[in-house]
C-alpha cells in the first residue's frame, strides 16, 4: 500500500477541505496534525465532506492500535470496500482442558 504523503509544514487554523484538496490523501489523524483542528472538529467536516460527495474512501491503513483506519481521497470517487480482517476476536482463547492441568480444580 501507498504511504500517506507526510505534510511539509503545519498551518493552524487551515480548514479540513482546503488541507485535505492540497494534501490529496489523508487519515483523519493527519489532518488533525496538518489544520490544528481537534478530532471531532475533523470528523464533523469529513461527515460533510463526505455527505456532499467531495471525499471518498480510497483506502485503509493500520493505525498505531492495530485498527483501520480510512483514507480519506478528495474528489468524488467509488469507496473501496473494508479489507476483512479478523474482527474481534480475543487474542486468548481459554480451553478448559488445558486449564484443568494447572488449576487446582478437580474434574
Amino acid at each position: 500500500m501507498d504511504e500517506i504523503p507526510k505534510f511539509t509544514a503545519i498551518s493552524k487554523g487551515r480548514l479540513v477541505s482546503s488541507a485535505l484538496e492540497k494534501e490529496g490523501r489523508a487519515t483523519a489523524s493527519t489532518l488533525m496534525k496538518i489544520t490544528g483542528k481537534s478530532i471531532v472538529t475533523v470528523r464533523d467536516a469529513i461527515k460533510k465532506l463526505y455527505a456532499q460527495s467531495k471525499i471518498h474512501v480510497g483506502g485503509y491503513e493500520m493505525n498505531s492500535r492495530g485498527k483501520l483506519s480510512k483514507i480519506w481521497y478528495w474528489g468524488d470517487g467509488d469507496d473501496v470496500r473494508e479489507p476483512i480482517i479478523a474482527k474481534d476476536r480475543p487474542f486468548f482463547t481459554p480451553r478448559p482442558d488445558e486449564a484443568a492441568a494447572w488449576l487446582r480444580n478437580p474434574i
